[in-house]
C-alpha cells in the first residue's frame, strides 16, 4: 500500500522554486480541535507540506491527516466526539491505596474509544511516504525529546506523547519511561530545521500572558505554558542565528534560503479544559475559533508579506492579560433566497460572541465584540461553513432604537461572501418586542452585488439555550463569575429598556 491508495491532505512533494515546508502541530491540552479549524484555512489557502511534526494533542490531528482524513472530515469527527469518553478514571480503591497513583487515568479508554472515533488508522499511517512525519515523546530518563517516525508509531507511543504528569499514566517501555514532551517543548521546530525546512507553519494553542494566578489549576497550566513558550522562544532565537549563518553561506542543514516561521495562535487564551468538560464551550466553537484566527493571520500576511512572521517578534505568542468578560452563543434558523434563481434554502447560523473585556464593551459608545461561528445552508452545498472576520456592533438610532449588526465573511469556492445581519429593537409597536428580538434580517453579498437574502429567527428553545450559554470568562472565583454575568445581563436589559421605553 502507498500514497496512491491513501493520499494525505496538505501534503505534496516539493515543487521547483518552492520552499521546503513543515507543519508543526503543537499541543493544546484537551483542545486540539482548535487546530483543525486552522487546518481548514490552510487547505483553502492551498498550502502543502513536505514535513510534519506533532506534539501532545497535535499528534492526534497529525495522525488523522496521515490516516487519510481531510480537515473537513477531521472537524466532523471532533464535533461528534463524546468528551467524556476521552478519560476513564481508575477504580476508587486504587486511589485509596497507600502507594499513590502515577496518574488519574491509564489511557485505556482513550486508546479503545477515542482513537477509533477520530479515524486514526496506524496501518495507513505507516504506509505514507509523501511526507516525513515525527512524533515527539519525552524520554524521562535521558531528559531529552525523542522523535518517533510515523512509520514506527503505534497507539501506546501516541498516547505516551500525550501523557501529561499526573493526568495520564506514562509508558514504561524497554526500560524507559515516556511522557508528554510539553513541559520541555510543546512544538519541535528544531527537528524540522534539521530536516531542511525553510518555511515553518506552527499551530499554537497554549496561553501566554504575564498574569500569574495562584489557584491549583492555573498553577499547573502556568508551569506548562511557561516551559512551552520559553522553549519556543529559544528555538526561534536559534533559527535567527542560523539565518545569519545561511546569509553568510554556511548552511549546515541544507537550506538555500532564509528560514521563515509563521505562528497561528489565538489573540486571547483559549477556554480552559474544564470549560470544555463542563459544556461551556464545545468542539464546534473551538474549530470555528481556530478557523477565524488562521484566516486573520493569512489576511495580515497577504497585506504585509514577511512582516507577520514570528522571527520579527521577541515573544510572538504573547497575549493581553485577561480581564473579566463574557461569552454567549446564538442560533438563528430560517431560509435564505438566492436572488439569481429565487430558490429557497434552509439555513442555520450558529454564532459565538466573545466579549473579552466586559467593562470596555459596556463603556463604549458603540459596543462591539468578536464573532466566530458557522453557517449551515444548502445554498453553499456544504454541511458546515465556518465564518471569519466576524464582528458584532450595537448602535443607537434616532428615538432611542437599538440596532445590532452582525457582519462576517464566508468562503464559497474561490470567493468570499459577506453576510450582514441586522436586528432592530424599537418601540414602534410594543407587541413586536419578541419579533424584534428574535429576528435577523440577513443579506449576503458577492462583492458589491447582493447574492441572497432572508430572515433567520431565534426560537423559544434557542432563547433558553442562549440565556444558558452566557458564561463569564477570565474570572477568579464563583462570586466574580456571578457578578460578571449579572453585569452583562443588567447592561442588556438596560438597552432593551431604553429601546422600548420600559423605564418611563
Amino acid at each position: 500500500m502507498g500514497d496512491t491508495a491513501y493520499p494525505v491532505c496538505l501534503a505534496a512533494p516539493q515543487q521547483v522554486g518552492q520552499a521546503r515546508r513543515a507543519l508543526i502541530l503543537s499541543g493544546s491540552a484537551a483542545r486540539p480541535s482548535y487546530q483543525v479549524g486552522s487546518l481548514l484555512a490552510l487547505q483553502e489557502q492551498g498550502l502543502t507540506f513536505q514535513l510534519m511534526n506533532g506534539t501532545s494533542g497535535g499528534s492526534l490531528n497529525m495522525s488523522m491527516l496521515l490516516s487519510g482524513l481531510a480537515p473537513a472530515d477531521m472537524a466532523q469527527r471532533w464535533r461528534e466526539l463524546k468528551i467524556h469518553t476521552s478519560m476513564a478514571f481508575s477504580p476508587m480503591k486504587e486511589y485509596l491505596k497507600a502507594n499513590p497513583l502515577e496518574s488519574l487515568s491509564d489511557g485505556i479508554s482513550f486508546k479503545e474509544k477515542v482513537l477509533p472515533q477520530l479515524g486514526i488508522d496506524f496501518e495507513r499511517i505507516h504506509a505514507v511516504s509523501v511526507v516525513q512525519a515525527g512524533y515527539n515523546l519525552l524520554d524521562y530518563g535521558d531528559k531529552a525529546v525523542e522523535v518517533i517516525s510515523h512509520s514506527a508509531i503505534n497507539a501506546d507511543l501516541l498516547i505516551a506523547g500525550m501523557s501529561l504528569p499526573g493526568v495520564v499514566a506514562p509508558l514504561h517501555l524497554g526500560g524507559k519511561v515516556y511522557l508528554d514532551s510539553g513541559f520541555v517543548q510543546d512544538a519541535n521546530l528544531s527537528e524540522a530545521v534539521r530536516q531542511g525546512a525553510e518555511e515553518l507553519w506552527v499551530l499554537w494553542g497554549l496561553g501566554n500572558t504575564s498574569a500569574y494566578r495562584s489557584d491549583p489549576l492555573h498553577l499547573y497550566l502556568q508551569m506548562l505554558e511557561t516551559s512551552a513558550n520559553t522553549a519556543l522562544n529559544q528555538q526561534l532565537a536559534a533559527i535567527r542565528e542560523l539565518n545569519q549563518r545561511i546569509a553568510g553561506g554556511d548552511s549546515p542543514y541544507g537550506q538555500r534560503r532564509q528560514i521563515q516561521v509563521h505562528i497561528i495562535k489565538p489573540d486571547y487564551p483559549l477556554p480552559l479544559d474544564a470549560e470544555l468538560h463542563q459544556g461551556h464551550i464545545d468542539h464546534h466553537n473551538l474549530i470555528d475559533m481556530g478557523y477565524a484566527d488562521a484566516k486573520q493571520y493569512l489576511a495580515q500576511l497577504s497585506e504585509a508579506p514577511g512582516g507577520a512572521t514570528a522571527l520579527n517578534a521577541k515573544n510572538p505568542t504573547s497575549m493581553p492579560n485577561p480581564v473579566p468578560g463574557v461569552r454567549l452563543q446564538l442560533r438563528f434558523v430560517g431560509e435564505l433566497v438566492l436572488l439569481d434563481s429565487g430558490t429557497h434554502h434552509a439555513s442555520q447560523l450558529n454564532l459565538c460572541l466573545h466579549v473579552h473585556d466586559l467593562e470596555q464593551f459596556i463603556d463604549a459608545v458603540e459596543p462591539n465584540a468578536r464573532l466566530t461561528g458557522h453557517l449551515q445552508t444548502t445554498a453553499l452545498n456544504t454541511s458546515v461553513t465556518p465564518i471569519h472576520a466576524g464582528q458584532y456592533m450595537l448602535t443607537i438610532l434616532s428615538g432611542g432604537a437599538r440596532r445590532g449588526i452582525y457582519q462576517m465573511n464566508i468562503p464559497h469556492g474561490d470567493k468570499t461572501i459577506v453576510l450582514v445581519a441586522e436586528q432592530i429593537l424599537r418601540d414602534a409597536q410594543r407587541h413586536d418586542f419578541w419579533k424584534d428580538l428574535s429576528t435577523l434580517t440577513v443579506r449576503l453579498y458577492d462583492g458589491d452585488a447582493p447574492w441572497a437574502t432572508g430572515d433567520l429567527h431565534l426560537s423559544m428553545p434557542d432563547l433558553k439555550t442562549w440565556l444558558g450559554s452566557i458564561h463569564a470568562t477570565e474570572t477568579h472565583s464563583m462570586a466574580e463569575s456571578v457578578k460578571t454575568v449579572g453585569r452583562y445581563t443588567k447592561f442588556f436589559l438596560g438597552e432593551l429598556s431604553a429601546a422600548y421605553g420600559w423605564h418611563s
